[in-house]
């Protein structure tokens, strides 16, 4: 669907110019990309047929509707057209420059008709002016060869076929918005509904009834709210031509995923820091051509436009193959604008120097120009991004060219959160940050907690991994210290640490409870809170209680968490595994049914799900669980389906091997350490001595109806 954002005063137009006005102004952006296209593709007779339809269409309205100066201008465009498709003028640069500023000319009058409901006299100047250069145009062009033409032959350009908008539905904004604000409370009673405790399988049935809908609504109201970036991306071949020759720069510009989707809101926000990303780009980093030449590099210089799914965000990426950034150079720039000081400059790696250029007033430019150098761009970029709940990354190589990435999430308005719980206060993180979770045993936290250098960690998988409890960044008790930890903690009870990854930083967030998951509606947050710096936001619980939402990135800032090196995390476990004894592994022990321990390699498992046994579904015989999206085909050992029983609770372990699998068990007990036995069972299965008790292994290999999915079995067949 496409909205009316720009729509005008009701009071200064009626209804049939603010639809010229919506259409004209979609014809103009349209016109905008395919002139740039012309540019370096003159033969295409398909991109000149665009063209020229969106100024005929402008000028056969324009007569209709009495905008006699709006038409005048477009006729002397549609007459320069016209010679360029009958093939009586060649396309040349100049004539692409023309064209553009007869764009301008024409979106300026119709931004003067939305503002003022009229045309306006005080620039009739300047359209003479235009249209006595657009005239010349004419005659001093060389005569062209016969365009190729791509489409039917006899067929007329204006039309031929018919394109995307005679299929589409307009909604305003402001009734998406609406109805966007009314599934957010519908969100908010379905959680409410869910939390009662209602005895009779009747109010179970309308609850989960109440569920589906609301699910089903909200995805449909978000895919209406949803548009393709390329929307945005078609903005910028004008810009990359113009900027270039401005900077005497020879740029191509390549465009990737432009069907991938975002929320209309976050794509208006996006704009403009991807505007000041391709600016700088250009500015900053495409070298001229001259000196790509003698730095090997092709003369032309490339800027790349890519954006892809990757998790819950939308990633946008501005890449270009110019000189890269410099992080001694950034140093000695920060050191002289005292943004850094001396002895913070000389601990600070390549990586952290890099993030300096999105500092406040921070430029490398050696002069003021009316593009760059005042200081003003990258801290914008940043800025603008965050507001939307993103992150901005940067990643750069001297000699051969920097990335820019942006992480958008899909949509602001209702996420899926966990809900936290600390001195019977509740918080959410949100779920697409959370790694996985992990269960302190009563009065177990002491033994389980190590100290680096007076810091508290959890060895995770052979890593070590900072704490932070979530009691002491709200200021609800100080800080554990390393001499009484042990006193303070051994007696307490259960503690829960949900690992977080954020912004590049991995830590385990200590809290006392979880509450479970929630799909939460955000709201803003009041300017006091705001200041707090490590909340993004609040809701409204299905209890009815208020929560937080956390800012896991501002608290892992706050607690002083370092930037996770990959590689040299990698390097690290490689190192502590080689020490340790190589006949031992990690095992999750669960329970296939009540009493009947058995263990999985920690390391085939990806998530565990709680679930009901009414969630699950049967299709000829296999079994499959619907969940976030995906179909799990599911493996039930213990016959926990074939229970004569009413619904109950189960878990899933979501594991892969060939593919993504699941085992339905009865729930999930540990995770420990232990050596595979050399001995079987009677049935030939895998042991290992865990905790010393000796387990039977569950091992997926022996699931044949997983290794391969029931529709593959079909196709296969």
């Amino acid at each position: 669907m496409k909205d009316t954002a720009r729509t005008t005063d009701k009071t200064k137009v009626d209804e049939l110019t603010r639809e010229f006005l919506i259409e004209s102004q979609e014809g103009l952006d349209r016109m905008e990309y395919c002139l740039t296209g012309l540019e370096t593709h003159p033969d295409d007779s398909n991109l000149l047929a665009e063209i020229f339809r969106a100024v005929h269409t402008i000028k056969g309205t324009t007569g209709f509707l009495g905008l006699h100066r709006l038409e005048k201008l477009a006729h002397c465009g549609e007459n320069l057209l016209g010679l360029l498709r009958d093939g009586k003028l060649e396309i040349t640069s100049e004539i692409i420059t023309g064209l553009l500023q007869l764009l301008d000319g024409l979106r300026a009058i119709l931004l003067l008709i939305e503002a003022t409901g009229a045309e306006g006299q005080r620039a009739i100047d300047d359209d003479t002016a235009l249209i006595t250069y657009l005239d010349g145009l004419q005659l001093s062009a060389p005569v062209a060869s016969q365009l190729v033409q791509h489409g039917p032959t006899g067929t007329s350009p204006t039309a031929a076929t018919p394109n995307a908008a005679d299929s589409t539905l307009r909604v305003h904004v402001d009734v998406l918005n609406r109805m966007m604000n009314l599934v957010g409370e519908l969100v908010l009673t379905r959680n409410q509904i869910l939390q009662l405790h209602v005895p009779g399988e009747s109010f179970t049935g309308l609850a989960r009834r109440l569920d589906l809908v609301t699910g089903e609504l909200r995805e449909v109201v978000m895919q209406a709210r949803m548009q393709p970036v390329g929307h945005v991306f078609s903005k910028f071949p004008r810009m990359v031509r113009d900027l270039a020759k401005t900077c005497e720069r020879t740029v191509t510009l390549t465009l990737e995923g432009q069907e991938t989707e975002l929320d209309k809101s976050l794509l208006e926000a996006i704009r403009d820091p991807l505007a000041h990303a391709v600016r700088n780009a250009i500015d900053h980093g495409i070298e001229r051509p001259e000196q790509r030449l003698l730095a090997g590099k092709q003369a032309a210089g490339s800027i790349r436009l890519r954006a892809f799914h990757d998790g819950g965000y939308v990633v946008i990426e501005v890449t270009d193959d110019g000189a890269g950034i410099s992080a001694e150079k950034i140093r000695l720039k920060a050191l002289e604008r005292n943004l850094i000081t001396p002895e913070r400059a000389a601990v600070m790696d390549e990586r952290a120097l890099l993030q300096l250029i999105f500092l406040p007033g921070f430029s490398t430019a050696e002069q003021v120009t009316n593009i760059s150098g005042r200081g003003v761009g990258m801290d914008v970029v940043r800025t603008n991004v965050e507001k939307i709940g993103g992150k901005v990354e940067i990643e750069s190589h001297p000699g051969i060219g920097t990335t820019l990435r942006m992480r958008i999430p899909l949509t602001l308005a209702i996420i899926p959160s966990l809900v936290l719980s600390v001195e019977g206060q509740s918080f959410t993180v949100p779920q697409n940050i959370l790694v996985e979770l992990v269960y302190f045993a009563p009065g177990k936290s002491a033994s389980m907690v190590e100290w680096v250098d007076n810091t508290p960690v959890y060895r995770l998988r052979d890593a070590l991994l900072p704490l932070v409890w979530l009691e002491q960044v709200l200021g609800l008790r100080p800080a554990p210290m390393r001499e009484d930890f042990a006193d303070s903690y051994s007696g307490r009870r259960a503690l829960y640490m949900a690992v977080l990854e954020a912004d590049g930083r991995r830590f385990g967030l200590v809290v006392e409870d979880l509450l479970g998951p929630e799909e939460i509606v955000v709201k803003p947050l009041e300017h006091t809170l705001q200041n707090s710096g490590i909340f993004s936001g609040a809701t409204v619980l299905g209890n009815g209680s208020l929560a937080l939402v956390l800012d896991p990135a501002a608290i892992a800032v706050r607690a002083g968490i370092s930037v996770t090196n990959k590689e040299e995390e990698r390097q690290k476990t490689i190192a502590i595994r080689s020490d340790a004894d190589e006949t031992m592994s990690e095992f999750l022990v669960f329970e296939l049914e009540p009493g009947v321990s058995t263990a999985i390699q920690m390391a085939e498992v990806e998530r565990i799900e709680s679930v009901t046994t009414g969630q699950l579904e049967r299709v000829r015989g296999s079994l499959f669980l619907q969940y976030r999206g995906e179909v799990i085909p599911l493996e039930d050992p213990a016959g926990i389906m074939q229970e004569k029983h009413s619904e109950r609770d189960a878990v899933v372990l979501v594991c892969r091997n060939n593919s993504q699998q699941g085992i339905l068990a009865h729930a999930v007990l540990d995770v420990a350490k232990g050596r595979y036995l050399k001995s079987q069972d009677s049935a030939g299965q895998t042991l290992a001595m865990i905790d010393n008790r000796i387990l039977s292994v569950y091992q997926l290999a022996a699931i044949p109806s997983l290794c391969t999915p029931l529709y593959l079995q079909k196709e296969v067949a």
